[in-house]
């Protein structure tokens, strides 16, 4: 009988692998060199290192990044657009914005479809759905001759108006796919039903766009997976937060872009969860960058859209993460006014920080951590890379000779730039937002997160910092712990003093019929299927800026939508800082939205094994460097012998492969019965 379940996160230097198995609880995990481009065989070779037969193996749950890398290195699949006519600028002019305002030196990226890969039919479609042109079905055969020559692998289909009316999105998707049998066709009526044409279109060239490369992606992985032996079922992580089938990625693959990240916000909501903190602060700091995101009450914040480029936008539900560029390899700098900068430059993994011995000359945060002893010179980070004091001193006195200060002052102000930076993230994210951080746990992700967490913490007023058992494999503990999710929108039009209670809930049981029955293709039992339903509103005639509320799960009477609307003032203010009064500003429905879950299939958080009863005893002592006490002989720990229920004072050291937990004076650290770190900020 198949026990395990298994979670792979697919980075661009390893790969992840956690090994759940339910008849015991416990977990295992591995790590793999990642192998580009396709990444396969280190996926192969992270399963086949945890030694278990494939036959046991019940699910594998995989997060990958070859969507977004899809689009960044423009890989993606020769398309065309196929829109109204009149409307052949709406993907290229965008939104008519810039990035700064001022810098007459910028250009856009290019879009995913050329001008001349753009091509236009007569047809029109009212807001109300009335069709006033009929659809020029002569003029779309010519269109498929045209595409036929330019060799187009893939059709994206935006009509105005096709939100409320597809018809004529339906039939051209008909007629294309009889003229040209082996395209991948996207109808914006299918994929994304919602106002706003901009959105709308781009979103359904980037589903066009990702569609031939990902069916080809998931067809080798099932091939190599079958012959290594696994020929049950994989789940495939989405921005969501949440996995879909196989068939659902191939049929909307845009809903897979930035599923690391989502599973990341994921591990870090569930993490609280599990220790009993339902606020959370996710901090994850790799090499190049650090993502902040906000668990409230148990469950991550949501936005409606997010861009992989500027004016490359993709409107489906995804995690709010802000990523800034602070992590271990930060390169540190002295300015022409002699100030000290820290990031957003980096030195990557090639070469990387000075210390690394890969011919890394410039100063970097992990070159100031090793020399303020926070990471030991005999230190080999993810156990393979030795690090070289005599290279990271020499790094940091390019820093402390401009500014005429000791190497240790310069490596200290290194580091509390970096905080700085990081915690300007978190208010983004908190305090910006109506948030108190002090209300807050914070979640320490990644390979350098747990090394600066408590510090950050103590200066924003949090007061316990939770670091996991491997907090160095985050994406894959997120990927380990959701299930199936899927979100439906349908665009409803109706303002605070016009709506018809009967249609608003007529949007929503056609979306929870869509919803259930998409479950139940993914094989998901009905009690165990969660339906969450909300509102899109805005100030009327706002273009953006709107806040999505909560609907409940009864039928709405009409007290239940002036609630909503009076709770939108409400948001507003916490979110904004001010809100409009009523014989000023109108307020109106814009979208109705329904997400489905199935019951989770794993924990939110596994049991890693290990002792469970005795002393914390240190292996080792060293001197490290704190502000403003300066250099104290500290306890150095290995944390995968560390007891559960132990306590440890600080200051300490807990080091382990994937990552190091520094622990400040005053401060404490308990071990909770899952082997996480609880620490108490003093």
């Amino acid at each position: 009988m198949p026990r395990y379940v298994l979670a792979v996160d697919v980075g661009g230097t390893f790969t992840d692998v956690i090994c759940f198995d339910e008849e015991t609880s416990e977990a295992t995990v591995a790590k793999s060199p990642s192998t580009p481009p396709d990444f396969i065989d280190g996926m192969i070779n992270g399963i086949a290192a945890l030694n278990i037969q494939p036959v046991d193996i019940k699910l594998i749950k995989i997060g990958t990044t070859i969507a977004t890398n899809t689009i960044i290195m423009r890989t993606g699949a020769r398309t065309a657009l196929v829109t109204t006519a009149g409307f052949t600028d709406v993907l290229h002019a965008a939104r008519a914005a810039r990035p700064t305002l001022y810098d007459s030196d910028w250009d856009p990226a290019p879009t995913l479809v050329s001008r001349s890969d753009t091509h236009t039919v007569r047809q029109r479609t009212t807001y109300e759905g009335e069709v006033i042109e009929d659809l020029d079905e002569e003029g779309l055969h010519n269109i498929a001759a045209k595409l036929r020559e330019q060799s187009t692998e893939a059709i994206a289909i935006n009509f105005l108006h096709s939100y409320i009316n597809g018809e004529h999105e339906r039939r051209a998707r008909d007629i294309l796919g009889a003229e040209m049998p082996g395209a991948y066709i996207s109808i914006s009526s299918d994929i994304l039903p919602e106002i706003r044409e901009f959105e709308r279109t781009s979103t359904t060239v980037v589903n066009a766009y990702l569609g031939p490369v990902l069916d080809r992606y998931l067809s080798a992985l099932s091939q190599r997976l079958q012959n290594f032996g696994y020929n049950g079922p994989m789940l495939i992580t989405h921005s969501g937060g949440g996995v879909m089938s196989v068939e659902a990625a191939r049929e909307i693959p845009a809903r897979i872009c930035q599923s690391g990240p989502a599973a990341g916000v994921m591990a870090g909501a569930n993490l609280g969860q599990v220790t009993n903190r339902p606020n959370v602060i996710n901090l994850d700091v790799g090499g190049t960058s650090a993502d902040v995101s906000l668990a409230r009450d148990g469950r991550p914040l949501i936005r409606s859209e997010w861009n992989i480029n500027f004016n490359i936008t993709i409107n489906f539900p995804s995690v709010d993460v802000a990523t800034i560029g602070a992590g271990g390899g930060s390169i540190a700098r002295v300015d022409a006014g002699g100030v000290l900068k820290v990031g957003p430059e980096s030195a990557g993994a090639r070469p990387g920080p000075a210390c690394y011995r890969q011919g890394g000359e410039a100063p970097t945060v992990t070159d100031a951590n090793l020399v303020l002893g926070r990471l030991g010179a005999d230190t080999k980070l993810a156990g393979r890379v030795a690090l070289g004091l005599d290279l990271a001193q020499a790094a940091i006195d390019q820093i402390a000779e401009p500014l005429n200060c000791s190497r240790d002052e310069a490596a200290a102000g290194i580091l509390s730039i970096m905080r700085a930076n990081m915690a300007g993230a978190i208010r983004l994210m908190t305090v910006r937002r109506g948030h108190d951080p002090r209300e807050f746990a914070l979640a320490a992700f990644g390979g350098a997160g747990p090394l600066h967490a408590l510090e950050l913490a103590k200066e924003l007023g949090i007061p316990e910092v939770v670091i996991p058992y491997v907090p160095g494999l985050g994406s894959a503990l997120g990927v380990l712990s959701v299930d199936v999710r899927h979100d439906f929108v349908q665009s409803i039009f109706a303002t605070d003093t016009r709506f018809e209670v009967s249609e608003i809930n007529d949007a929503f049981d056609d979306l929870s019929t869509k919803a259930q029955a998409r479950l139940a293709e993914e094989g998901v039992p009905e009690d165990r299927v969660e339906l969450h339903r909300q509102l899109d509103v805005r100030y009327y005639g706002q273009v953006s800026g709107g806040l999505t509320l909560d609907a409940g799960q009864d039928k709405l009477k009409e007290e239940d939508i002036r609630a909503i609307f009076d709770s939108f003032h409400e948001k507003h203010t916490e979110e904004y800082g001010y809100t409009l009064p009523a014989d000023l500003a109108e307020l109106e429905l814009v979208n109705a939205r329904v997400s489905a879950e199935g019951a989770q299939s794993a924990p939110a958080a596994p049991v890693f094994a290990g002792a469970k009863n005795g002393e914390a005893m240190p292996s080792s002592t060293r001197q490290v460097y704190f502000e403003p006490a300066g250099w104290i002989e500290t306890a150095v720990y290995q944390r995968d012998t560390l007891p559960a229920g132990s306590h440890i004072a600080g200051p300490a050291v807990i080091e382990q492969l994937d990552s190091t937990t520094l622990v400040i004076p005053g401060s404490s650290v308990e071990v909770d019965p899952r082997r996480n770190l609880i620490c108490r900020v003093g």
